[in-house]
């Protein structure tokens, strides 16, 4: 008789917000908590059956929260006024309990998001950037611009009023990794597209990822910092996290970005910023 498989763990909640956590197999060896987030979908079990094994042999905690469609319809965006709830405000309410529970400390935090998940984190990153050690993207739709002239979400001029200011000098500071893959095309039905955005940003998610990077790279090159942003090319992937996870093993990459090891990394193409201290520019003197 072919074995049953283990039943999936069950959600748990806190206030709106469903989520599931994986506890550290040891408090000693917690190196921290990693949190992984659903593309539009909202097929957040998928990022549990993902990471739950590899993040449980690196001695991190995970969580997975799942921003259903309901009260969280802008997650993408952190939740705008007018439209839902503010995703970005609970998940840190959340883990504010968790670390008081499992005590991880709550300003060290490893990020992943996939697809509409990328987005979120990135944005979160810009928002709250002294919560985060670390963050990785995997094929966001679009992007927000470190650019004060268009308003967000396009750039981070005239945030909504509630929202903290999007300082360009702390957010580019974090270290920070996009995967993308290079079988990306113009016409995936999940891929938001009109006019001014292809114009801005690209058509395919390749080049949207390859032209954000660079603005970013060069933001902090004007900001006197050091370039803390790359882009890795997945020759092999596609759009479906499913996808990528089988292909191109996605979460060791992932895992050895945000929580670095020795790492031997066979495959992919990895284009990294050159170094830009602040003595190497006369203007920054």
């Amino acid at each position: 008789m072919p074995i049953a498989s283990p039943p999936e763990p069950a959600a748990r909640r806190f206030g709106t917000l469903s989520y599931w956590f994986q506890a550290a197999p040891g408090p000693s060896r917690s190196t921290g908590l990693l949190i992984a987030v659903h593309g539009v979908r909202r097929d957040a079990i998928e990022q549990l059956r993902a990471f739950a094994e590899q993040a449980s042999g690196r001695g991190c905690h995970l969580l997975v929260p799942c921003f259903d469609a309901q009260h969280y319809p802008d997650y993408q965006r952190l939740g705008r006024p007018g439209h839902g709830q503010r995703a970005d405000l609970h998940l840190i309410a959340l883990v504010a309990g968790l670390a008081g529970e499992h005590g991880f400390d709550p300003s060290a935090l490893r990020l992943y998001g996939h697809s509409g998940g990328a987005q979120f984190v990135h944005r979160f990153v810009m928002a709250h950037p002294d919560m985060v050690r670390r963050y990785a993207l995997s094929a966001p739709g679009w992007y927000t611009f470190p650019d004060e002239t268009l308003h967000y979400p396009l750039g981070t001029g005239h945030p909504p009023a509630e929202f903290p200011r999007l300082e360009a000098w702390r957010y580019l500071r974090v270290p920070g990794r996009v995967f993308v893959g290079q079988r990306e095309h113009a016409h995936s039905r999940l891929l938001r597209r009109n006019e001014a955005l292809d114009q801005t940003q690209g058509r395919t998610r390749l080049d949207r990822a390859r032209k954000w990077v660079q603005a970013m790279q060069l933001a902090a090159r004007t900001q006197c910092l050091q370039a803390s942003l790359d882009l890795v090319e997945l020759p092999e992937g596609a759009h479906r996290f499913s996808g990528l996870v089988r292909r191109t093993a996605l979460v060791r990459e992932v895992l050895d970005f945000l929580l670095p090891q020795t790492i031997s990394r066979p495959g992919g193409s990895i284009v990294t910023p050159e170094p830009h201290a602040r003595h190497t520019d006369p203007a920054c003197a």
